[in-house]
């Protein structure tokens, strides 16, 4: 018995259309290309992990100050209100002056409190959807290498935008921080090989090597003169 075989293709809901099939495996192939080329190598992950731990830190220390100091301008502007009060309930001032003074009062209070709150957000604002994308990216290189496409699917359709198929060529867009891994990640990948085209080969020539340099080393240091006794 022959085994069950899935093909994707154009919906045709604009007209005819001559594209062709595209068997499953071949389509999953493609989307786990995709996968891998934005995904984060494990060494980039962790380093990027250790700075996301640093910048919380930070945020966390300077918000800490802000809204430290916002505690102290909410309790001055509270001895206000209490000051105020006890003016004109002393009759000490006039009910026109207090109402005016009491709602300045108030809509600096009401400011502050405000901004002490968007203090207390703007840490999760930033730092938690950078987490989330490491980790999102260090799963796209898990799921280059699975086979549960029921999975893959799911996760293209939340960490890629806007799939598209011609000529039996998938495409799919990612966020820029994820294009941006993508670039790095190719550029690294051409480095190697862009070295050994300007030298040549891959080897050391006899010009870079001494039988030993200042080190104990085979490779010469630049800057550093060697311990071969001179003839």
């Amino acid at each position: 018995m022959g085994g069950r075989y899935r093909y994707y293709r154009c919906t045709k809901k604009k007209g005819k259309c001559g594209q062709g099939y595209l068997q499953e495996d071949a389509l999953a192939l493609q989307v786990k290309e995709q996968l891998q080329s934005v995904s984060l190598p494990e060494a980039w992950a962790d380093y990027m992990f250790k700075k996301v731990e640093v910048f919380e830190h930070d945020e966390i220390h300077a918000s800490g100050n802000r809204l430290g100091q916002m505690k102290e301008d909410l309790k001055t502007l509270e001895a206000k209100l209490d000051a105020l009060v006890d003016l004109y309930l002393n009759h000490d001032i006039e009910r026109e002056i207090y109402l005016t003074k009491k709602d300045t009062l108030m809509r600096q209070k009401s400011s502050l409190q405000a901004k002490s709150s968007s203090v207390r957000a703007v840490r999760k604002n930033w730092v938690e959807p950078l987490r989330q994308w490491i980790l999102d990216s260090k799963r796209a290189g898990f799921l280059a290498s699975s086979t549960n496409y029921a999975e893959i699917r799911e996760f293209v359709r939340s960490f890629g935008t806007n799939p598209a198929m011609c000529d039996k060529t998938i495409s799919i867009s990612f966020c820029p921080p994820s294009e941006l891994a993508r670039a790095r990640r190719a550029q690294f990948a051409a480095a190697p090989c862009r070295a050994a085209s300007r030298r040549g080969s891959a080897a050391l020539n006899s010009a870079e090597v001494l039988l030993c340099d200042p080190t104990g080393n085979r490779t010469r240091i630049n800057g550093l003169k060697s311990r071969r006794p001179n003839r």
